[in-house]
């Protein structure tokens, strides 16, 4: 079984600012044609922005962020709940079909993503649930804790943590279906990034900081383990636990603390637009693939 995390291409308070961040499933706002590779588009993403109570705890927990007075932090650079989501994998799509047999379109995959349905159900009917969920139970950051450029939440992984038999089932089931779904486009050519998925929720992106500057203006993720906001996401009897937990270190490049901002349920996978904006200011999905039924719904 593989580790996931990734860093998702999560959209901030601006409407038409694009990620600058150089991890996979991030978009840089410069020099990326140089790679000879085109420019991402897409991104195939597990959605967590429309569960009412997670918006909810990160509204709560962002603002009581900037009361505290972390260094760094400003509004602009905190991701709209609604938005919220674990990046699969970013891909560059054409509108419509070419005249070169490599291509990738919009329903070329979407297509790719319909036929992963048989996997999918019988993936998803593992455990007790015979949907998908996700754990929130991580908080961490990329950089170093006095300069971090972003902060995450994501599932636990293997910190040895306790936890009962059908929480390991659904851990399980979240890290095989994201893997098998990013390998499958992988494969077909659609994901060029080599580096291994790591499955994350962005909380926290410095490349959407207004005004910009040439300079990266990062943020003190120390500042945030310190802060009594955190004290309110710790799930019940840390203080007691807290030798059992792994604190933050300057050698890891994954900074990272226990949490507890919930449990819920995915229903779809969805290829969204990025930088799109639907009604509610999430991102606009073009097509997806449910997990508890036998059929995908495309718009």
């Amino acid at each position: 079984m593989s580790t996931v995390t990734q860093p998702s291409p999560s959209d901030a308070n601006s409407n038409n600012r694009r990620p600058r961040n150089r991890r996979n499933g991030d978009v840089p706002r410069k020099g990326f044609g140089d790679t000879g590779r085109s420019r991402p588009t897409h991104f195939l993403c597990l959605p967590l922005g429309h569960h009412p109570d997670l918006q909810d705890k990160v509204t709560r927990f962002q603002s009581s962020l900037l009361e505290d007075s972390v260094d760094g932090l400003d509004p602009s650079i905190l991701i709209k709940p609604r938005r919220l989501h674990f990046t699969l994998g970013v891909m560059s799509l054409s509108p419509r079909s070419s005249i070169s047999s490599q291509s990738t379109t919009i329903e070329s995959a979407l297509t790719l993503l319909r036929s992963l349905q048989p996997q999918l159900t019988e993936l998803c009917a593992f455990g007790k649930s015979g949907t998908l969920q996700a754990s929130l139970e991580r908080l961490g950051a990329f950089e170093s804790t006095d300069g971090a450029r972003v902060m995450w939440v994501s599932p636990r992984e293997n910190e040895g943590w306790l936890e009962s038999e059908e929480e390991l089932e659904e851990r399980v089931k979240l890290v095989r279906v994201a893997d098998m779904v990013h390998q499958a486009f992988k494969d077909a050519g659609y994901i060029t990034e080599t580096r291994p998925l790591k499955l994350h929720c962005t909380l926290i992106n410095t490349s959407y900081r207004k005004p910009s500057s040439r300079k990266p203006q990062l943020f003190s993720f120390t500042d945030v383990l310190a802060s009594n906001t955190l004290l309110e996401l710790r799930p019940n009897g840390y203080s007691t636990q807290a030798t059992s937990v792994s604190s933050p270190s300057e050698s890891s490049p994954d900074r990272t603390t226990r949490v507890a901002l919930g449990t819920y349920t995915i229903p779809e996978i969805q290829l969204c637009a990025m930088g799109s904006h639907g009604p509610e200011d999430e991102y606009v999905s073009l097509g997806s693939v449910k997990f508890n039924a036998d059929v995908a719904r495309g718009e």
